[in-house]
């Protein structure tokens, strides 16, 4: 396809799928064509039908949805956007070649698959699934539709990760060996209530986007052994999942440590700390040090290139994914990378349960199965 084409696409989940309404209807390879949510209300939000300021719906509640909310509105093409409030029916449009799921993560396999199977291109938030058997399905679904799954890790998409990228393949650092990632913040989201948990444990709902992005800054090794440990220690009210901890993944000549904690708010929510053979890197999302023999340099992250842009890499992610639609381009983050993540979370979460090490031996099943995929459908 050519560069003035655009992706005919449909935002499925209108919380945090507000953010994918911003960024494609100002995007220049965007067409939002409709959206789909079962509550109406957010429809006549976005398309200025009903101020949300004049009612008492749960979003006006949060200042950022209220922010993203009057920002769509301002877009021209804001008010032709259509609603679905059925699932299946959205499928059965020809005007739609392309879905940006944000729906829960139990949906994630139900709604991945009907889609491939209609068809349809498919951008899904992350984790790519809950359990492996379950990511395994999608994987199975994205084979048999060549080259329209990608899934939605922005943060390796990021202004942070390219930076970080370009620094290595420089060759400053030398050969890396650690990288030290620490993720602190207070369990602001609604999924993380114990009225709403769906998952067993905190690093496959949130500590997904960080060993994903290790694994994109590491070369995309395989990890061999995983240790952990942590807890539910402060919000034992509130969670249903730990609220801190440790993980150490060792990979082939190069180990992580990744810590998180989510029961304290903090201006700077990240820490990170890369030492390769000929330097370091350290800093945070917003800007790093670089130091070898030869020098000592601050780098500036770029920052959010679009207004109330809430989630580093969105606009980044939504470039890729247009790519993936109108160029046949193969994304970073596919079914491959996607079930590698899976192992390595599944694996920590065991690590961080048990208080132990894990080792990739003790689940050759599963990793046969994900290093010959087309022999075990």
């Amino acid at each position: 396809m050519s560069n003035d084409e655009k992706v005919r696409c449909a935002v499925v989940g209108l919380v945090q799928g507000l953010e994918d309404v911003y960024v494609t209807l100002n995007h220049p390879r965007y067409e939002l064509v409709a959206v789909c949510d079962a509550d109406a209300a957010k429809h006549a939000f976005i398309t200025g039908a009903v101020r949300i300021e004049d009612t008492d719906h749960d979003l006006r509640t949060s200042p950022l949805h209220s922010r993203l909310i009057a920002q769509i509105r301002e877009a021209p093409a804001a008010k032709d956007v259509k609603l679905e409030e059925i699932y299946d029916r959205l499928l059965a449009r020809d005007d739609v070649d392309a879905v940006i799921l944000v729906v829960p993560d139990l949906l994630h396999e139900e709604y991945t698959i009907k889609a491939l199977r209609a068809g349809k291109y498919v951008l899904c938030t992350k984790p790519m699934a809950l359990t492996m058997e379950s990511a395994f399905r999608i994987a199975e679904a994205a084979m048999a539709t060549s080259g329209h799954y990608m899934l939605g890790f922005q943060i390796s998409y990021s202004p942070f990760a390219k930076t970080v990228l370009e620094v290595l393949e420089s060759g400053a650092l030398g050969t890396l060996r650690q990288i030290r990632f620490d993720y602190h913040r207070s369990p602001w989201r609604p999924s993380h209530s114990r009225k709403h948990a769906e998952v067993d444990g905190a690093i496959i709902k949130e500590s997904t986007h960080w060993l994903d992005l290790i694994y994109r800054l590491n070369d995309q090794l395989p990890f061999t052994a995983v240790a952990g440990f942590g807890g539910l220690d402060l919000l034992v009210d509130k969670l249903d999942f730990e609220d801190n901890g440790v993980v150490i993944v060792d990979y082939p000549g190069f180990r992580v440590s990744h810590s998180f904690s989510y029961f304290r708010a903090s201006k700077q929510l990240e820490d990170v700390l890369l030492v390769g053979e000929k330097g370091t890197l350290r800093g945070s999302f917003s800007e790093l040090l670089l130091e070898t023999d030869d020098e000592e340099r601050r780098i500036k992250v770029p920052g959010h290139s679009m207004t109330y842009e809430h989630h580093r890499g969105y606009v980044e992610m939504l470039d890729e994914f247009a790519r993936v639609v109108l160029d046949a381009s193969e994304p970073y983050s596919n079914w491959r990378s996607g079930l590698e993540n899976m192992l390595t979370c599944y694996a920590a979460q065991m690590a961080v349960a048990d208080g132990r090490t894990v080792r990739r031996e003790e689940l050759s099943d599963v990793d046969w199965r994900l290093r010959y995929p087309d022999a075990a459908r």
